[in-house]
Order: structure tokens, then sequence, then C-alpha cells
């Protein structure tokens, strides 16, 4: 029963941190326009583009950020 908590709280932290390295959806269209194709996630490396830029209704964008279009993200297929 020890072992099995022990297995858990391991799987969870290391779950846990595996779920803080994803990159802001919004960062693989820097540069892009609204259809666009645009990689994101892990896999997209070995895999080429997963998704297509669009815009989103739920963000807003920051003026702070001239060059980077916050409403602009990659959706995956």
């Amino acid at each position: 029963m020890r072992s099995r908590r022990l297995c858990v709280l391991v799987l969870l932290g290391v779950m846990l941190l595996l779920m803080g390295n994803v990159p802001a959806p919004y960062y693989a269209c820097q540069g892009k326009s609204a259809g666009d194709p645009c990689s994101y996630g892990y896999g997209s490396s070995c895999m080429g583009p997963n998704g297509i830029c669009q815009l989103s209704d739920s963000s807003a964008d920051n003026p702070s950020t001239v060059d980077l279009n916050e409403q602009l993200v990659c959706e995956s297929r």
C-alpha cells in the first residue's frame, strides 16, 4: 500500500512538471497571419506543421507587446 502511494505521488509530480513545459499557443504563430500552418506541442519538431493559426475570441491582445498578437493562436488539427 505504501509503495502504491509513492508511485502515485511520483507520477503526479512528473505529470505536473511536464505540464509546466508546454509553450503558449500564440508563440507558434508569431510573425504569421491567420490561416498559416503552425507547429504546436511536443511532437511538432518531428512531425512538421500540425495546426493552423486562427484568431481566438477568448483572449485579448496585450498592447505592450507590439510584435506579438496573443489572439492569433495555433489550433491543432
